[in-house]
């Protein structure tokens, strides 16, 4: 899929739904809390009050766990949706410290260094050859000792591990309590995944120079990976 295509779809489906894409994390992300909360645990800093930049930032939800740790921190968010960012508006919009940019974080110009940056469930989307682009890209802008944590998908390593992933994941899916439109949205964002195996990511990581590199959770197909400049 072109990548001006990709984008552009990826906007259309993301802008859908947006007010309940909380409430719809949670039945379809069996491992949800296990998932935001390690990536949370990882990101540590010398400064208490650093600078985090969260891609594909979408409602916020991500960004409100390491709020909670660092609430002097100073947060960006960047998405492709409009809709969610106002999502996330909403749920900080107490908070000075916070600034929201709508844009492709393929193209963007971070324009800054940053303490932490973090990403969950959207590089997966990407063709392999823009995921390890965006690692290189990230790597840039983090300062010394920055960390990065992607909170994502991954494929089976064999066609038998990734049916067993899909199969697992679809067993504890819990669709019963979404409308029927909530559960068309859902399963037409997931036609969009292009996970890469979780040992290309690993490489590609550390080809571009990022130390530590580790993955610190895994359930099947979901992964916390980690890498410090």
């Amino acid at each position: 899929m072109e990548e001006k295509n990709l984008g552009k779809i990826l906007k259309e489906k993301f802008n859908q739904g947006a007010s309940s894409y909380d409430r719809q994390r949670k039945h379809v992300i069996p491992c949800l809390e296990d998932l935001y909360g390690v990536t949370s645990d990882l990101a540590t800093s010398p400064n208490p009050k650093p600078k985090i930049l969260d891609l594909g930032a979408g409602t916020g939800l991500l960004t409100s766990y390491l709020h909670q740790r660092y609430p002097e921190g100073c947060f960006t968010l960047l998405d492709l949706s409009e809709e969610m960012l106002e999502v996330a508006e909403s749920r900080f919009k107490k908070d000075s410290n916070f600034s929201y940019i709508v844009g492709d974080y393929l193209k963007h110009d971070f324009g800054e260094e940053f303490d932490i940056i973090i990403s969950s469930l959207s590089i997966h989307h990407l063709e392999h050859s823009d995921k390890k682009f965006l690692y290189g890209k990230i790597y840039q802008h983090l300062g010394p000792g920055g960390v990065f944590i992607n909170a994502d998908q991954v494929l089976g390593p064999h066609p038998a591990s990734e049916e067993e992933y899909q199969r697992n994941w679809m067993e504890k899916i819990h669709l019963g309590s979404l409308s029927e439109s909530e559960k068309k949205i859902i399963l037409d964002r997931m036609k969009l995944d292009n996970p890469a195996r979780l040992q290309d990511n690993l490489k590609w990581l550390e080809e571009i120079g990022y130390r530590d590199v580790d993955v610190y959770y895994k359930y099947y197909n979901f992964v916390v990976l980690y890498g410090k400049k």
